[in-house]
């Protein structure tokens, strides 16, 4: 099978177009023939050697794939032979770089036909993070008010369009002006260029000095701290990520100024295969069908140009999702 693996942690030139032996799948696993790669902000961790989970290298790395099944395991069910699906790779389970992998068939999810697969590339990883921050690590209600940093990115987007469906009011940041025209089209009520304001300021404002209920933040470094200044009294800050580097803060003392709370989240807890999980699922599929929930695809590009999609992620300019089409 044809792979771009990489060699160690560093930068693009670490990758390396080669054939492997193709994979075969074990008891509970499938193989999936893979024509679209998702590319995400844990890629170029891994890539950096900085993700959470340690990685061994040599490594094929990519979080998220769609194709179709193309062998299974003996005690795999629900799922058949040519059947399109997305999947996420799982924690350990690497491979979404290359035209073959194999996932546990709990990480696999059945598309119906009216899901192109491109667009179920672009789904996974966003849409169920989104979901389970919404559903499973706060449980966002009606007339609440949520903060989005990035709000233009994959999740941020998903979010958007969530919270929205819920009636919340949902307020976002951008690192530059341009990335605001899309989250606005999406249902967000405002877009803070924090390039030229001050997002707690202006979270502030347009609260009247409440401030939000809940925020998101996807970039930590000095971002997460100023966050806790946008929260109204115990509201709460999940983090997911750090994108603009890490926090440098007393974080017990920030806690303590208005009595708010911290949460780290990773989306793998909701429990591939749970009844949370495929309730995330169902729904996910639901509101991609009926139009309800729509993913944006910035580019696509074929697989030798993983480096300049992982460039064009850490530019930050991009408001939607990028992709490897593996069958160019």
């Amino acid at each position: 099978m044809r792979a771009l693996v990489l060699s160690e942690p560093g930068d693009i030139d670490r990758f390396e177009l080669k054939e492997l032996a193709t994979p075969e799948p074990g008891a509970d696993e499938v193989r999936i023939a893979v024509r679209y790669a998702g590319v995400n902000w844990g890629d170029i961790q891994k890539r950096q050697g900085v993700y959470p989970v340690p990685i061994d290298y040599p490594a094929v790395i990519g979080l998220e794939v769609s194709g179709h099944v193309e062998a299974k395991g003996a005690k795999v069910r629900g799922l058949r032979i040519g059947q399109p699906v997305a999947a996420i790779t799982g924690p350990k389970m690497l491979g979404g770089y290359a035209d073959r992998c194999i996932v546990p068939q709990d990480y696999a999810i059945a598309l119906p036909d009216t899901i192109p697969l491109d667009l179920a590339a672009a789904m996974p990883a966003a849409a169920i993070t989104a979901w389970h921050l919404l559903h499973s690590a706060h449980r966002l209600r009606r007339g609440e008010t949520i903060l989005i940093h990035a709000i233009g990115g994959g999740v941020g987007l998903m979010l958007t369009q969530l919270a929205h469906l819920k009636g919340a009011q949902v307020i976002g940041t951008v690192g530059s002006a341009g990335k605001a025209s899309r989250p606005l089209a999406f249902g967000a009520h405002h877009v803070i260029d924090r390039s030229n304001e001050d997002f707690v300021a202006e979270a502030m404002r347009l609260t009247k000095g409440r401030g939000v209920d809940l925020v998101i933040d996807s970039l930590g470094a000095e971002i997460l701290e100023q966050s806790f200044d946008a929260l109204k009294p115990f509201g709460r800050v999940i983090n997911i990520g750090e994108a603009a580097g890490y926090p440098d803060f007393d974080i017990r003392a920030k806690l303590y100024e208005r009595s708010t709370s911290l949460a780290g989240f990773e989306f793998l807890q909701a429990g591939p295969g749970s009844p949370a999980w495929r309730r995330g699922i169902k729904a996910i599929l639901g509101l991609l069908a009926d139009g309800s929930l729509r993913m944006p695809i910035e580019a696509i590009l074929p697989l030798a140009d993983a480096g300049k999609a992982h460039k064009l992620l850490e530019s930050r300019n991009v408001s939607g999702k990028l992709l490897l089409d593996l069958s160019i």
